[in-house]
């Protein structure tokens, strides 16, 4: 068995990004910006009004001023405004040359052909913004590494984008393997149980933004595991396959993995859950043998599938957080534990409903606790290393 920490390693230095792609900037949320993003414009473009209301000189601030026309907003027409005179403008319009300051309609008094501006702190340049204040032309407005969301793309397109050049996030495909499976809706018979894995699979991906994910089938035969696997990774990027990893009558994925030239990394980690863990390379393709267990499925996904489609997707791998024990903890072994428990304000509780096989404790789960190293005694409040599901 290797440890934790070089199975983490040895996953990392054969994890890298995907090639580019050019994505409209409404499908890009979630992706990594490949290259800087320069402004190819000035934001705004002109001086433009920020209020509905009136464009004047200062200087004229205390006169009856004569209405000389309007620019609505995208209007096309150069106005200059002439000394004693205003111009009514629009939120977003332009200000008209020789115009230093919008007075907002609701300071003024409205008279038949004119206006008079009402007593109010009046200041030179109010409600004007002036080109380029929100980005100048060739500024950065995006660094190489920027995980896009929702809340940039309106300022993407407001530069003119339709569409950028992010890493491609990785397409995925499940294998779950099992003669004891039964998908879910269906009559149960002695010795069978509901299959889950791929349904909590699914959801974790769902999570991390990957859209593409199929799911295959095998039952404990060799040949039924190669074919299905074979199938898996000739138009996948990282292949996850569950149960069989292990050194049992019917585990055939180690094998089937070294049938289909995949190149073993490693098996087995010095951890728990998820001690017979596989992990091999094809063709710059990643194979991952998750051990049949639901929670074993979970810890794995977190700790070194989800870091690796990170790493794909050109995504920075998150690091843990710390802790504090609100319970001491006897750690049964000097393996690397993953225990479900429950993080608030920073402390910690371990749950119970530990074992691999169980499921009930993710309910009020939202972390993983990391307990690494010999020690096997953790005093209260100790401090400890956290993965947060979200």
């Amino acid at each position: 068995m290797i440890s934790v920490a070089e199975a983490r390693n040895r996953i990392h230095a054969n994890s890298g990004p995907l090639d580019p792609i050019i994505l409209p900037i409404e499908q890009a949320v979630d992706h990594v910006l490949v290259a800087d993003l320069h402004s190819p414009v000035n934001i705004p473009g002109f001086r433009q009004s920020s209020m509905d209301g009136f464009a004047i000189q200062l200087n004229d601030l205390h006169q009856e001023l004569i209405i000389q026309d309007e620019l609505p907003a995208g209007s096309f027409k150069q106005l200059f405004l002439e000394s004693g005179a205003t111009i009514k403008v629009f939120t977003g319009g332009l200000v008209p040359d020789g115009a230093d300051t919008i007075v907002q309609k609701e300071w003024v008094e409205i008279l038949e052909g004119s206006i008079r501006i009402l007593p109010n702190p009046v200041e030179e340049g109010m409600h004007i913004r002036l080109p380029g204040s929100e980005i100048a032309e060739n500024n950065l407005a995006l660094s190489a590494g920027t995980i896009i969301t929702a809340s940039m793309v309106g300022f993407i397109a407001s530069m003119g984008f339709a569409a950028v050049k992010v890493y491609r996030k990785p397409k995925i495909a499940i294998v779950i393997t099992g003669n004891e499976l039964v998908s879910p809706g269906n009559p149960l018979l002695l010795g069978q149980v509901y299959e889950s894995n791929s349904f909590a699979l699914r959801a974790l991906l769902s999570e991390h933004g990957i859209q593409h994910v199929q799911v295959f089938y095998a039952k404990d035969y060799l040949q039924e595991t190669a074919y299905n696997l074979s199938e898996a990774i000739q138009s996948n990027d990282l292949v996850l396959l569950t149960g069989g990893v292990s050194v049992g009558d019917y585990d055939f994925v180690v094998q089937a993995c070294l049938q289909e030239g995949i190149e073993q990394v490693f098996h087995k980690v010095a951890q728990k859950p998820g001690k017979p863990l596989f992990f091999g390379v094809k063709d710059e393709k990643l194979v991952f043998g998750l051990p049949g267990n639901p929670a074993s499925v979970m810890s794995c996904f977190r700790q070194y599938v989800m870091p690796a489609i990170q790493i794909m997707s050109g995504k920075t791998v998150e690091e843990p957080i710390w802790g504090k024990l609100k319970h001491s903890y006897d750690k049964p072994s000097s393996l690397c534990f993953f225990l479900k428990a429950r993080v608030e304000n920073g402390i910690v509780s371990i749950l119970g409903g530990q074992a691999s096989y169980q499921q009930n404790s993710f309910v009020e789960a939202n972390c993983w606790v990391e307990l690494d190293g010999p020690e096997q005694q953790y005093e209260q409040f100790s401090m400890v290393k956290l993965h947060p599901f979200h």
